[in-house]
């Protein structure tokens, strides 16, 4: 009886040795999701000098044919319309790696705007409508930015990747709308300061080693916007406003072309060195 006491003692004595390690926090293994491995790696390297543009430009014409009613939309609610309208916008922008996936640059943009509408009805009832005609509104802005953008591969690529750029921005605008009146013109005119801290994130996908198409979409920003009003030359207006918001802008999408430049070490003249 002695002998089956002193041997089960042992054999629970060896259990629970077996198990205590394994019961110590410093041997249990941290949990590693891995993202370290691919934020060190080298998407685009130090040293690099990336210079881009983005364009576009849409133009709209309406009832331009002869004997044209004019179109129709909204299930005929706006009728009659004939006009033009059209949009142009460029922004071209340089940047410089100061370190591995990570650079500083400068952007410029410059955006045009016109419309002009000869004629439109809007029929809300039988008995409710109004009509518009000679109405043209024209509007160009220019921005300026300081850019800081950081590169990161997608699962160890060198070609594609994603990248999350800040950007602080400042810009000055003028318009006008008017309306001619038999021989009489009636206006208003106006000016546009903003000012603006913009995070965009944006996929980046290298065609050959140094050309690469990028597409970019805003959605955070801190906006500040400032709008003077001068009607008919003689009564003035303002109008301030300012926010933050955190959504994506369909209208705010950007689609460019960059050329990324080599040098030092990673310049086709050093590896031809070092070939040699």
């Amino acid at each position: 009886m002695k002998r089956i006491i002193i041997i089960s003692a042992l054999i629970l004595t060896a259990l629970t040795g077996s198990a205590a390690p394994a019961q110590k926090s410093g041997d249990v293994e941290p949990f590693d999701r891995g993202l370290g491995e691919s934020l060190t790696g080298t998407f685009v390297p130090k040293g690099t000098i990336g210079a881009g543009i983005n364009f576009s430009y849409n133009t709209v014409d309406l009832g331009g044919s002869a004997d044209d009613m004019g179109y129709s939309m909204l299930f005929g609610l706006v009728g009659g319309l004939k006009g033009s309208m059209y949009t142009f916008g460029v922004t071209p922008q340089v940047s410089y790696f100061v370190a591995d996936n990570l650079s500083i640059g400068l952007r410029f943009g410059y955006k045009r705007s016109f419309l002009g509408l000869n004629s439109a009805s809007l029929s809300i009832s039988d008995d409710i409508g109004f009509n518009i005609s000679d109405y043209n509104v024209f509007n160009h802005k220019y921005t300026g930015a300081l850019t800081m953008r950081y590169y990161m591969s997608l699962a160890h690529s060198k070609r594609f990747g994603v990248f999350v750029e800040a950007r602080i921005k400042g810009g000055y605008g003028q318009g006008k709308t008017w309306k001619v009146v038999g021989e009489d013109k009636y206006g208003t005119y106006s000016t546009s300061l903003e000012a603006a801290l913009n995070f965009v994130p944006g996929i980046c996908i290298f065609a050959t080693d140094n050309i690469a198409v990028e597409v970019a979409i805003g959605v955070l920003g801190l906006e500040y916007s400032k709008v003077d009003q001068y009607k008919n030359q003689v009564e003035h207006s303002r109008m301030t406003t300012s926010g933050a918001n955190f959504r994506i802008n369909p209208l705010s999408i950007e689609l460019g072309t960059c050329i990324y430049f080599y040098t030092g070490p990673h310049s086709k003249k050093a590896r031809k060195n070092q070939v040699k």
